[in-house]
C-alpha cells in the first residue's frame, strides 16, 4: 500500500530542517506492507507555514493546490493521500475527483476521538485560531462533543527553540481542560505533536489521551484502502 502526504508548501518553502523531519516521520509510520510518501503541491500557493502568509487568499488558493496534488497522486498510483495539517487542506475538492481514501488529519482525530471519548479539549497553536477551530469541529459534526479549547501560544519557531516550554505549556492547558471535564485531548497543530513530541509523552503528561492527527489519519487511510469502501456520489459528486 501506497500513501502520500502533502506538505502545505512547495518544495523549498519550509526550512530544510523541517522538511527533514517530515520526511523522518514519514519512515517511521511506515510499515513493511506500507510505504508512506511526502509529497509537494507543484505551485506556490502563497502561503508559508513557518512565520509568513497565513491571509484568507493564501489559504483559499492553497486549498485548490493540495487538491490538485493529491489528485495527481492517484495518477501516479498512490492508494490514499493525506494532506499534511490541521486545516485539511484540498480534502472535499480532492473527493469529488478521486476515487482512493482523501483523508483530513482534523476530521480524522475527531473521528478517533468520538469512539474513545464523550467529552472532548482541543489544543492549538494560537487562541486566536479557536474560532476556526469551532467552525470547523461544528461543520464535520463534532461540536457536541467539546469542552473547551487551549493553545501554547507559541510559534513554530518558537517551539523548535524551546521545546521543553511547548511541553510545560501543552501539558498545562491539557490537565485545566481535564478540571473543565474532557476526557481526551486532540492536539491541533503537527509541529506540537508529532513533530516535536509523542501523543504519548503528552498523554503521560496529562494523564488522558492525547490524539494527533497525522497517526489518525493513517490508520483511517489504511483501513479504508483495506476496506474497499467507495466514496458516496451522493455526498460527493464526481467533478465534471
Amino acid at each position: 500500500m501506497r500513501i502520500m502526504v502533502v506538505l502545505p508548501a512547495a518544495r523549498g518553502l519550509q526550512p530544510a530542517v523541517e522538511e527533514e523531519r517530515r520526511a523522518e516521520l514519514m519512515e517511521l509510520y511506515s510499515k513493511d506492507d506500507v510505504r508512506i510518501t511526502l509529497g509537494f503541491p507543484e505551485e506556490d500557493s502563497g502561503l508559508r507555514p513557518f512565520g509568513g502568509d497565513w491571509s484568507a487568499t493564501a489559504f483559499a488558493r492553497n486549498q485548490m493546490a493540495i487538491a490538485q496534488r493529491m489528485i495527481q497522486a492517484e495518477q501516479e498510483g498512490f492508494d490514499a493521500c493525506i494532506p499534511w495539517g490541521m486545516p485539511d487542506f484540498g480534502v472535499e475538492i480532492a473527493r469529488t475527483a478521486c476515487a482512493i481514501p482523501i483523508v483530513g488529519q482534523s476530521q480524522a482525530a475527531y473521528c478517533m476521538a468520538a469512539m474513545m471519548a464523550s467529552r472532548i479539549g482541543v489544543i492549538g497553536y494560537q487562541s486566536q485560531s479557536f474560532a476556526l477551530f469551532w467552525r470547523q469541529m461544528r461543520d464535520y459534526g463534532f461540536g457536541h462533543l467539546l469542552v473547551g479549547m487551549g493553545a501554547a501560544e507559541m510559534t513554530n519557531t518558537e517551539m523548535r527553540k524551546q521545546p521543553q516550554q511547548l511541553f510545560d505549556r501543552f501539558v498545562g492547558e491539557g490537565k485545566r481542560l481535564v478540571q473543565d471535564g474532557a476526557e481526551l485531548i486532540v492536539c491541533h497543530g503537527m509541529q506540537m505533536s508529532p513533530v516535536m513530541f509523542t501523543a504519548a509523552e503528552y498523554t503521560e503528561g496529562i494523564g488522558v489521551p492525547v490524539l494527533e492527527g497525522l497517526g489518525c489519519a493513517l490508520a483511517l487511510a489504511e483501513a479504508w484502502v483495506r476496506t474497499g469502501t467507495p466514496y458516496s456520489r451522493i455526498r460527493y459528486p464526481r467533478a465534471g
